[in-house]
């Protein structure tokens, strides 16, 4: 499974962060380079349809947490 949807199913990160590995799966998603790449991105809000959140910061996977004011966790 790629690393994005487990973090938003474990409720880590805001459930409308993507990213291009979500729409795919490949036997690769696990392995441990593959994770470390998924963490670079690129990434974007699905609200906003851009690299830049509701709240006009960048959205990534250390950005879109709990706390943020435009933070989802569903």
């Amino acid at each position: 499974m790629a690393l994005l949807p487990m973090l938003i199913a474990k409720g880590e990160v805001c459930c409308c962060l993507r990213a291009k590995t979500m729409f795919y799966d490949t036997p690769d998603h696990d392995r441990p380079e593959s994770l470390e790449a998924q963490k670079a991105g690129p990434f974007w809000c699905a609200e906003t349809q851009s690299l830049i959140g509701p709240d006009g910061q960048i959205a990534g996977l250390e950005q879109c947490r709990g706390g943020r004011a435009c933070c989802r966790m569903e």
